[in-house]
């Protein structure tokens, strides 16, 4: 027989605590991929035309429901996150004036929580990065008047209407981004 050492009460909290959220991050990791899927399959469908199969895919993105470890929506969270995503990249990747140039051309013709999120995204992604004096002056008349939209992190939550805009704001400015570099 061997004896196990027996553990405290605040020692058996701290574990129960870990192995609690180890299990939330795994729901949310999964939470989050599924509905990536489900929207990149959402857009691939919204391309092609098929408004109502994109429209019921991000309905089946909206039922997973909350990530609770991140304290999100899944849906909201994803849509928001791929915009963000792919903004931030190109902002780091490219020439310094690509990732405003490419917002100047879709801002435009970009509905209210497209154009929302994009916004946002050139906010956040301006207040965190160092910019050159051109891309700092361009960023400041892109987003004139713009305010930072309270996040999908902060409870808000994107409607199925707004998840579709948010999916063509990131098309429109992904096909803005090949453009602008020569890419088919």
């Amino acid at each position: 027989m061997t004896d196990q050492p027996s553990l405290s009460t605040a020692d058996a909290s701290a574990a129960l605590r870990r192995s609690s959220d180890l299990l939330l991050a795994g729901t949310s990791h999964d939470q989050q991929l599924a509905a990536a899927t489900l929207l990149e399959n959402a857009a691939a469908a919204q391309a092609a035309g098929d408004v109502d199969r994109a429209r019921t895919l991000v309905r089946r993105a909206k039922a997973l429901g909350r990530d609770e470890h991140e304290d999100a929506e899944v849906c909201s969270m994803a849509a928001h996150m791929a915009l963000f995503t792919l903004v931030s990249d190109v902002a780091e990747d490219e020439e310094p004036m690509v990732w405003l140039d490419a917002a100047e051309t879709v801002l435009p013709s970009l509905d209210s929580a497209g154009r929302t999120e994009l916004l946002g995204a050139l906010l956040s992604i301006g207040a965190d990065a160092e910019l050159q004096l051109a891309e700092r002056r361009a960023l400041r008349l892109l987003v004139h008047g713009a305010e930072l939209p309270v996040s999908v992190f902060e409870g808000r939550v994107l409607d199925v209407d707004d998840v579709l805009q948010v999916l063509a704001a990131t098309a429109a400015y992904d096909d803005a981004v090949d453009a602008l570099l020569g890419e088919p």
